[in-house]
């Protein structure tokens, strides 16, 4: 599976009892009474400059303002990549912070990132060095947020990488990136927040193993899966069932031996960015869940390296079923088994398996990564796909 998410930006710290959707910075208090922590979160809102502000995120670090150490709220060396335009008003977790006061906040981020403005045109700046921004020869940038906070149970302390106030230097082609400290969280009440138990996926089993499933994904709720085959973790405390639609008089379904490949099920569970670990797994009898077991493309997303999300493509399309590939705006991008594909009418939005894309359609939007394939050759490929019939 891919290991480059597309979400956006802005720090939020929020109370461990309130489970929100992932992100970069939201905080509030836990309900531990010995060491209480609070949830790390990313979020931002709507820039009417920029379609796009691509930015990989490394690190997420707060400085204890009693002896300067450092508690790491996140860390992924391979960098998690955002769309920092595509969370306007929700929140999405990082991690947990202990209660506490702290002195700064560090966010440690590539030093290239991508622009796309309203006219589609693509920029590459880098960040600019300045009295708050430190870049290192290794292609990172250290953004430090000075002011002290204390992360208790009644107060939120909000960390915002405010994309309206980017600015983007033409002759230098920098940008510098403002960000704003909110002591107690109140610009953000109102944003939504999604919760673990709010995730469910409809879809049909590819495989079986110990512990587990892949899962063609129909339909998701409550949060965006990064392709359409998902790993489903199934451990010893998930409860197995019959749909409560089907009307059974007995159900056989009690356990993980009893599903087969080609079953239609409903799960809930949580979402940590690659794979879904369920709670409940509910198994269609009556055809409810419309659908048939895909027929994927060989390649899968894993064979590829050095993936760099690109500027979304949009327009007219051209597709060749036996590459299972597609041409927009004389760019080809590889569809691959992960790659997730919604198809939008006025009646019906679903997810459709890669053999079944539409000859013709209204529109088209791609978002993709430039990567390397197994002999170093320069490819796209797909990790999205929106059709509107």
């Amino acid at each position: 599976m891919k290991n480059l998410m597309v979400t956006r930006f802005r720090v939020v710290v929020l109370a461990a009892f309130l489970l929100v959707f992932a992100g970069l910075l939201y905080s509030c208090g836990g309900s531990d009474t010995t060491t209480r922590t609070a949830g790390v979160y990313i979020t931002d809102d709507v820039t009417d400059v920029y379609d796009q502000v691509i930015v990989t995120i490394y690190k997420v670090e707060f400085v204890n303002a009693a002896d300067s150490s450092v508690v790491t709220v996140f860390e992924a060396p391979q960098g998690l990549t955002y769309d920092l335009s595509e969370l306007s008003g929700v929140l999405d977790k990082l991690g947990t912070l202990p209660e506490g006061s702290y002195s700064s906040v560090l966010i440690t981020v590539g030093k290239d990132l991508i622009l796309v403005d309203n006219a589609g045109t693509q920029i590459n700046p880098t960040f600019s060095e300045n009295a708050w921004t430190s870049c290192s020869a290794d292609g990172t940038c250290v953004i430090d947020i000075p002011g002290a906070s204390n992360v208790v149970g009644t107060e939120r302390v909000v960390l915002d990488f405010d994309l309206k106030q980017f600015v983007y230097n033409p002759v230098a082609n920098t940008v510098t990136a403002k960000v704003v400290l909110d002591a107690d969280g109140s610009d953000y009440e109102n944003y939504q927040e999604i919760k673990d138990d709010d995730y469910e996926l409809k879809g049909i089993i590819q495989s079986i193993a110990t512990g587990g499933f892949d899962l063609t994904v129909l339909k998701a709720e409550g949060f965006i899966p990064d392709s359409n085959l998902i790993t489903v973790s199934a451990g010893a405390t998930v409860l197995f069932t019959c749909d409560d639609d089907d009307e059974r008089a007995v159900c056989s379904i009690s356990g993980i031996s009893d599903l087969l490949v080609g079953m239609k099920v409903e799960i809930d569970g949580t979402w940590n960015g690659t794979e879904f670990t369920a709670t409940k797994v509910e198994v269609d009898g009556d055809d409810d869940i419309v659908a048939a077991v895909c027929v994927l493309p060989d390649r899968s997303v894993t064979e590829f390296t050095g993936l760099t999300v690109q500027p979304e493509l949009e327009g007219t399309y051209t597709f060749d079923s036996g590459d299972y590939s597609i041409t927009v705006s004389d760019v080809t991008v590889l569809i691959t088994q992960e790659t997730r594909i919604e198809y939008e009418t006025e009646e019906t939005d679903r997810i459709i398996c890669a053999d079944r894309i539409p000859v013709s359609s209204g529109n088209i939007e791609v978002e993709y990564y430039q990567a390397l394939d197994s002999s170093g050759s320069t490819v796209n490929v797909a990790y999205k796909i929106d059709f509107e019939g």
